[in-house]
């Protein structure tokens, strides 16, 4: 009786992601800019990496205390996740022109690497 049980279980699964799946449509590029979710988006360059919201997170104090400011307070929440990530932008650029200007007092090659780590992509953070 539990192997049949098993089988009936397992058939189950095998079959419920193709019905999941059948109501899903491909998007175009266009339609895809305007999709957005709960998580900070890094990118450098070409790359480009997702950094899951609190709200999105399984920590368990922390992201029920980020969920219930959510809900209470969306604005306010809203408001700070602009203030992290321009004050980050403004972190990585000013970061940038530090690093470069202290590379360019390196006796010897620092003229030749400063001017190197300026054209380098500086890092970009969004919330999306």
């Amino acid at each position: 009786m539990k192997i049949r049980s098993f089988v009936l279980s397992l058939g189950t699964l095998l079959t419920l992601p193709v019905s999941a799946m059948a109501a899903m449509t491909p998007m175009m590029t266009f339609e895809l800019a305007n999709v957005s979710g709960q998580a900070y988006v890094v990118q450098f360059g070409g790359m480009e990496k997702t950094v899951p919201d609190l709200t999105q997170r399984n920590v368990p104090v922390v992201s029920d205390k980020a969920r219930a400011a959510q809900s209470s307070y969306p604005g306010l929440t809203n408001l700070a996740r602009q203030g992290v990530v321009t004050g980050a932008n403004t972190a990585l650029v000013a970061g940038k022109t530090a690093i470069s200007a202290s590379v360019a007092t390196v006796p010897g090659v620092g003229t030749l690497i400063a001017p190197v780590v300026l054209m380098l992509p500086t890092p970009k953070i969004s919330f999306q």
